[in-house]
């Protein structure tokens, strides 16, 4: 469907950098994360600010008013850290679970180097939200979380930069049983790591769970491994190839059929790609087309309404030069 504008940041003077984290905690019941960044540090590619947060109880048709992430408010003032929320779970207990990068908030770009990831909970919609917790004694980024058969299952690579240099910078799959209250490791994935990034994980119908690697050698040879024992045991498939490549690759799986979606290589605009294997992706679609343009860091959640299944894409898009955006919405439906 037509996307549209869900935060205006060129009229309020302001961007969106990273942050774009949902998550449904009770049915039709949305909190949809969002960052408040300067327009001017780093020309708004930088995650200078603070995080924001909406509630909708209608499937995304609208929202509340948006509320100060206390967590990262706090860290904005202090001045020693940016906090970006980078995924969201919601437990069967409706739960929510947010997962947060801590960027460094001391030097020019207030980005890496960055440090360990902390997790927060929210036990009643929103409304108050827990201190936040160390789940991972490594520094990085956790790329991806999801809930499955009640098990937590976060993605996180350790590496206090972006790309990885040495053996030491590894993907661990960490795991909570508890609804976000402890963590533990449960494996390495073991990918080459030499040049990898972003990365994303999913469960398919079979109960295997899929992780991809971003590789910045070969932007159109996404690194793939599965696990069919729940995350304790990976094997290294073929690279799955995409044909106008993809950044900050993000997955979801909605009526049987894979969506994969991102910043194209070569910044070539924003991509979406099909599969019906997780492993083997059509040609690719520029949703949106627009050359040389550091936007199209995006999200995904699956919802409801009156006429079916929808996937609701979260993505920042350009109102000025390559890096000052707004945060736009997407639905997407599968047609059969």
């Amino acid at each position: 469907e037509e996307p549209t504008i869900y935060v205006d940041n060129q009229k309020r003077g302001r961007s969106g950098h990273m942050t774009h984290a949902m998550a449904e905690f009770q049915k039709n019941c949305l909190i949809d994360f969002n960052a408040n960044c300067s327009k001017e540090r780093w020309e708004g590619h930088s995650p200078y600010g603070w995080v924001e947060y909406r509630i909708s109880c209608d499937s995304g048709k609208t929202y509340s008013e948006p509320e100060k992430l206390p967590y990262s408010w706090n860290c904005f003032l202090d001045g020693i850290y940016m906090i970006s929320v980078e995924k969201a779970v919601a437990c069967e207990d409706g739960t929510i679970v947010a997962f947060c990068l801590r960027n460094d908030g001391t030097n020019s770009t207030c980005c890496e180097p960055w440090n360990t990831p902390t997790v927060i909970r929210s036990t009643d919609g929103g409304k108050t939200w827990s201190e936040p917790l160390e789940y991972s004694p490594y520094p990085g980024r956790s790329y991806d979380a999801l809930i499955h058969d009640g098990v937590i299952y976060v993605m996180h690579f350790c590496n206090e930069h972006f790309l990885g240099t040495n053996p030491s910078h590894q993907y661990r799959i960490y795991t909570s049983t508890d609804n976000g209250k402890t963590f533990s490791e449960r494996s390495v994935i073991p990918f080459d790591t030499k040049g990898r990034g972003y990365s994303a994980m999913i469960f398919d119908e079979e109960n295997v769970l899929h992780a991809y690697a971003y590789n910045v050698n070969a932007e159109q040879e996404l690194d793939h491994a599965i696990s069919c024992d729940f995350g304790k045991t990976w094997t290294l498939l073929p690279p799955c190839h995409l044909e106008k490549g993809i950044r900050n690759p993000q997955i979801a799986l909605i009526d049987g059929v894979f969506v994969l979606h991102g910043r194209a290589g070569d910044l070539k605009g924003f991509v979406l790609y099909t599969s019906e294997n997780a492993a083997d992706w059509d040609e690719g679609l520029l949703v949106v087309p627009k050359e040389g343009v550091s936007a199209y860091y995006s999200n995904n959640v699956n919802l409801q309404d009156d006429e079916g299944n929808f996937l609701l894409i979260q993505y920042s898009d350009t109102y000025e030069g390559a890096t000052k955006v707004n945060v736009m919405h997407m639905r997407l439906r599968i047609k059969k």
